[in-house]
């Protein structure tokens, strides 16, 4: 099959072309609220740990087609990043839903591209549990 000791560690990084970089660049760092790794020329990498979210633009004369792809976002307070969208004008496809793992809310970017927050049921009771000391 061939060598053993070669393996997929991890996933690196997921990333979607987009119209502008500059655009996209301010809704993911301002809006969403992520942490920018870098940016070079029509490249933006941002950091979520040992993943990283990448912006491509395209060239002009190419077509950004929306994706519906279901990129997750882990949050720890998913209401709160509801009424920040709500706040920044941002399309949500539908109401925060409660499933028995977590919470979902899809959202749209500026490009057409559907996302997805989750917040793990997890993160909220460790919250909580902290706050009551």
């Amino acid at each position: 099959m061939g060598d053993e000791s070669v393996t997929i560690r991890k996933i690196y990084a997921v990333w979607i072309y987009v119209k502008s970089i500059e655009e996209s660049r301010r809704f993911y760092e301002k809006v969403v609220g992520l942490k920018l790794k870098f940016q070079e020329g029509n490249w933006v990498e941002f950091d979520l740990g040992e993943t990283s979210f990448g912006l491509l633009e395209r060239n002009k004369s190419e077509k950004v087609e929306p994706q519906k792809t279901r990129i997750m976002l882990q949050t720890n307070d998913i209401e709160a990043m509801e009424k920040r969208f709500k706040e920044n004008g941002v399309k949500t496809i539908g109401e925060v839903k409660n499933e028995s793992y977590g919470k979902l809310l899809t959202f749209e970017d500026p490009n057409g591209h559907w996302l997805e927050l989750f917040e793990p049921i997890l993160e909220r009771t460790v919250q909580t549990e902290g706050r009551h000391n």
